[in-house]
């Protein structure tokens, strides 16, 4: 057959027109050539925009032999999204197949085709050639082989290999993107990792250090000194009388038991007894006669101690202008009197006795201001020597302590001198571990009272050591807990016992046992200093007096130095720092190992 060489350009047809069907046959028999051969070479080959090629065939060319200028052929214009195939029919026309078409095939023959979107799919994630022809044969088979577990397991390494790959090479973070980069040998990606590594440990170690902070000393105690602003507690306290017990009703009290008291004998010793149980503290617990208990139960002490007390009764007068009150109150050194105390009424005995455990209204706070001028209260008739103890009105006294004594028949003038320690609103907020103190209404670990006091639970502390120690409690303390539970009081035996380890209740500390009180100190709290005092003979007897002269010119006050606001600021800080990352790197690795890992894992 002879070989005819057709130029199918524009000016070669118009020179040529009776060679139009040679050439079309030519052409024709040309691409059903090189459409045969490539698709035995490559009939799954991918095909995108860069590698379309307008070049005719390779056995064109050599069909036409040397020197010979072949024709164009119908080649393959491929644009962004679209493939398309210049063909000429018989006639002349020419028509343009597109590889979107459903029943035209580019360089392939079957019916099967793919656009050119599965073209442009990464190859990891596309449909594996075989996998078609095993469901077909699947299919016409009827059988369903058992997947082998092995390459499913296999399949899911692969996948999650490239997904960690993925990750890493669109990662914000900084310094990941070199673990998955082409290019990069071993050593260069572990000496990436490494440096990833001591930047991690570098953030976690110096943010534990951070939270640290946060946790144990967020607060600042600074000084306030401008002294017209604020106003200043007046000074609170206590009063333990000497005199407690009633001779008349301990008279009448042997009158009416005559088979405890057989002798004469008897009657003294138990004078004796009542007035120094009357006055028994951690400091004389020796004193108390231990030989004979007069047929009394050690849970009827205090009850008995009420029923022959004497009656104190002083009159209090002050120049404040809100009022003062005085109340009856059980402390570690027996029956005594406070005056403008806050906690002073849960200790009464008439509260223990009805079993209430609300709250009580006291009223204000009676302060005053360097506007006022000296002002003092007085307490008048007191008719025996007493004992004082100052201290805040959110306070009560403690036997660690210093007190002061004064006779019956003298007029005793005491100035103080106050250093007061409030705690800004904000700190309320905070923990009680946090601020490394107390508000009043913070009792939740107080067994015996419901309202929170420094003193109140430095008392419970030695209840609880004593009982611990001893196996019961002095008898002035509450001995039935808020949870319903009655401790056993300290009868003679027990006495003896908190005589042997008194110096340990004193003091709270002890080289053979182990106490831990877990005591903070108020939140807002007053301390208050003897100044001055001054006593003189008075015949109308026992009288004191006591007020500030010289109001403080500075305030302690408890603020808030390191906020949960300057942890995100200190530890976003070491994260921008050490990894250049932000708030939204954590929510892309949030997203990617959440929704992103589960639509390439079960839905790619």
């Amino acid at each position: 057959m002879q070989l005819k060489i057709v130029d199918s350009s524009p000016s070669a047809a118009a020179r040529t027109p009776r060679m139009t069907r040679t050439t079309s046959t030519s052409r024709r028999s040309s691409w059903d050539e090189n459409e045969i051969e490539g698709s035995a070479s490559g009939r799954d080959s991918l095909l995108t925009s860069s590698t379309a090629s307008l070049q005719p065939p390779q056995d064109n060319a050599r069909r036409l032999g040397p020197g010979s200028s072949p024709g164009p052929g119908p080649g393959l214009l491929i644009f962004p999204g679209t493939a398309q195939r210049h063909q000429r029919n018989p006639n002349g026309s020419k028509t343009i197949a597109k590889a979107n078409d459903e029943n035209v095939a580019i360089n392939q023959q079957g019916p099967a085709s793919r656009s050119i979107r599965s073209f442009r799919r990464p190859p990891l994630w596309q449909r594996r050639q075989d996998e078609g022809k095993e469901e077909q044969g699947k299919g016409d088979e009827g059988v369903l082989d058992p997947p082998n577990p092995r390459d499913r397991l296999g399949a899911c390494l692969a996948k999650v290999q490239a997904f960690i790959i993925e990750f890493l090479q669109g990662s914000s973070i900084h310094g990941f993107i070199y673990l998955a980069k082409l290019g990069l040998n071993f050593v260069e990606r572990m000496l990436w990792f490494a440096f990833i590594c001591v930047a991690l440990f570098s953030i976690i170690s110096l943010s534990k250090r951070t939270w640290h902070r946060f946790q144990t000393s967020p607060m600042v105690i600074s000084m306030d000194r401008n002294k017209l602003v604020w106003n200043t507690s007046f000074p609170s306290l206590t009063v333990c009388p000497h005199k407690r017990i009633d001779e008349l009703k301990v008279e009448e009290y042997i009158l009416a038991h005559p088979d405890q008291f057989l002798s004469e004998e008897d009657q003294e010793d138990f004078r004796d007894f009542i007035v120094k149980l009357a006055s028994l503290t951690y400091d004389n617990l020796e004193t108390l006669p231990l030989n004979k208990s007069y047929g009394i139960p050690s849970s009827k002490y205090l009850d008995l101690l009420y029923e022959l007390k004497w009656a104190f009764e002083p009159e209090i007068s002050s120049g404040a202008a809100v009022k003062m009150f005085i109340y009856e109150t059980q402390t570690e050194f027996g029956i005594c009197h406070s005056v403008n105390s806050l906690v002073a009424r849960y200790n009464s005995f008439d509260y223990w006795r009805s079993g209430d455990w609300s709250l009580l209204d006291h009223g204000d706070r009676v302060t005053v201001h360097p506007l006022d001028g000296e002002i003092y209260a007085q307490i008048i008739n007191l008719s025996t020597a007493y004992d004082v103890y100052f201290h805040g009105a959110g306070d009560v006294p403690s036997i660690s302590k210093q007190r002061y004594t004064f006779p019956e028949s003298d007029y005793t003038t005491v100035e103080l001198i106050a250093l007061e320690i409030y705690t800004n609103e904000e700190a309320r907020a905070f923990s009680t571990k946090q601020r490394s103190c107390r508000f009043n209404y913070e009792a939740e670990e107080m067994q015996t009272v419901p309202i929170y006091s420094f003193g109140l639970c430095l008392s419970e502390c030695r209840m609880f050591f004593a009982l611990r120690v001893c196996g019961c409690i002095p008898h002035f303390y509450r001995n039935r807990l808020r949870n319903g539970r009655r401790l056993p009081v300290c009868g003679l035996e027990g006495i003896g016992c908190l005589v042997k380890i008194k110096r340990e209740i004193i003091s709270l500390k002890s080289d053979k046992y182990k106490i831990h009180c877990n005591c903070l100190a108020n939140c807002d709290d007053s301390n208050f200093f003897v100044q001055s005092y001054r006593s003189r003979v008075w015949f109308l007897g026992a009288n004191l007096q006591w007020g500030i002269v010289e109001y403080p010119k500075m305030q302690l006050r408890r603020d808030v130095l390191f906020s949960f606001a300057d942890v995100l600021v200190y530890i976003g800080g070491l994260v921008g720092f050490f990894l250049g990352c932000s708030a939204l790197s954590f929510t892309e690795i949030l997203y990617y190992f959440t929704a992103r890992f589960v639509r390439r894992m079960f839905f790619s």
